[in-house]
């Protein structure tokens, strides 16, 4: 699992050169620490900040960063990954009406997948990623995940998709409600990446968010997911 990741690394994230990933880092201030002799950035801080910078590159940075990820983490870039990942793991709840009940939701039905199996572990980590800066992005959706997914056993890579009954207040900076809620837990941090990147394309469309909310239930949802997903690839 790699808790530290060097520039070298931070550049393949971002499918720059070193030159170019070197600027885009130093302008994000990220703290560095010595590890086996290199400067590092810590996975968590990395993950993070391109949570959010993956929001505002153009349109083909976003797409190199994705490829660039599916080849150092060994994935197909042209497989339906975020489609067959969120097969069977699509939850519209019906009791959840405010953020910690969102998280202990969450955490419950994660466990209940067989990835994980400390719902109270999950939910303190996700607790305090919220804590730090909260996930949820200006276009209502949260990418959430664990702050530090190293202090969690995790079985097999998990993605999941959470669409409560009504938009809620999760911390988003302009104050919009959040509306659906992704989960990503994966203890290589290039397979987080890759994934990160292909939801923050297909997050690119409004028409897509909004067939999102007005689907009828899982299923729909699913293939609303699989269409942009293939007109992505």
């Amino acid at each position: 699992m790699e808790d530290y990741l060097s520039l070298t690394d931070a550049a393949k994230c971002l499918g720059m050169s070193l030159r170019e990933a070197s600027r885009e880092v130093s302008g994000a201030d990220l703290k560095t620490v010595l590890y086996q002799g290199r400067k590092c950035y810590l996975r968590s801080d990395i993950i993070d900040w391109l949570t959010r910078k993956f929001g505002s590159l153009a349109a083909d940075r976003l797409a190199a960063a994705e490829h660039s990820n599916a080849e150092t983490a060994g994935i197909d870039p042209s497989a339906l990954l975020v489609t067959e990942m969120l097969f069977s793991r699509i939850i519209l709840p019906y009791r959840v009406g405010t953020a910690a009940s969102m998280l202990r939701t969450i955490a419950s039905e994660a466990c209940g997948t067989g990835a994980l199996y400390d719902d109270k572990a999950l939910l303190e980590q996700l607790v305090q990623r919220e804590t730090a800066a909260s996930t949820a992005l200006k276009c209502g959706v949260a990418l959430t995940h664990p702050l530090d997914v190293s202090k969690l056993y995790v079985e097999h890579s998990l993605l999941m998709l959470f669409r409560p009954p009504h938009p809620l207040p999760f911390g988003e900076k302009t104050g919009r409600l959040t509306a659906l809620f992704f989960l990503l837990v994966f203890p290589v941090a290039k397979e987080h990446l890759h994934i990160l990147a292909r939801l923050s394309r297909m997050l690119r469309s409004q028409d897509f968010i909004d067939a999102l909310l007005m689907a009828q239930d899982e299923s729909e949802i699913l293939n609303i997911i699989e269409e942009r997903e293939t007109t992505l690839l």
